[in-house]
């Protein structure tokens, strides 16, 4: 398959033939339909957060905003078929078990694992994701559209539910 494959920070992505992901089990290989082009990808693909670092798979295939369609499963997936449209968002996985991820905060996961980073994104015509971290996209919704709603869009949902606005309450998104 083709994918955009980045070998070192500071260096431009190159367009590659590398070999198509396959389902394990409890995992979905996906059609990748679009993928956003996140400014994150960017500050990894440069290296400016050193914090992530040494996590930074290399070499690695960038893009954490992906829509695309069920193209294989792995063995126990039970959360999506063949053919559904689905997302892959920055979380690519996490453990489910912490205090955090048992809170909602699976964003602090210290075991978590991030999409374009630790593990190929959707630079790619195909990617691998945790079937349980696949989230289903609605039929009506183009995948150009729902793409970059798996990065800033939850993260703009995920502060308005825990800023708990009420209605007539005020509030600014920037």
């Amino acid at each position: 398959m083709k994918a955009a494959v980045l070998h070192d920070f500071k260096t431009p992505l190159r367009f590659e033939e590398v070999e198509r992901p396959k389902a394990g089990a409890g995992e979905v290989v996906i059609r990748v339909e679009a993928c956003g082009a996140c400014h994150s990808d960017a500050h990894v693909a440069d290296g400016d957060w050193p914090q992530l670092d040494r996590i930074v798979k290399k070499p690695l295939i960038l893009g954490h905003e992906i829509a695309g369609t069920v193209a294989d499963i792995g063995d126990g997936v039970a959360e999506v078929r063949i053919g559904d449209r689905v997302g892959v968002p920055w979380i690519y996985w996490s453990c489910g078990e912490c205090e955090f991820c048992m809170s909602g905060d699976e964003v602090l996961c210290s075991k978590q694992k991030i999409t374009g980073v630790a593990v190929d994104g959707g630079y790619a015509e195909y990617v691998k994701a945790p079937a349980t971290h696949a989230t289903k996209i609605p039929d009506g919704l183009p995948a150009v559209d729902a793409a970059p709603l798996f990065c800033a869009g939850v993260t703009v949902y995920r502060a308005l539910k825990k800023a708990n606005i009420r209605r007539g309450e005020r509030l600014a998104i920037f």
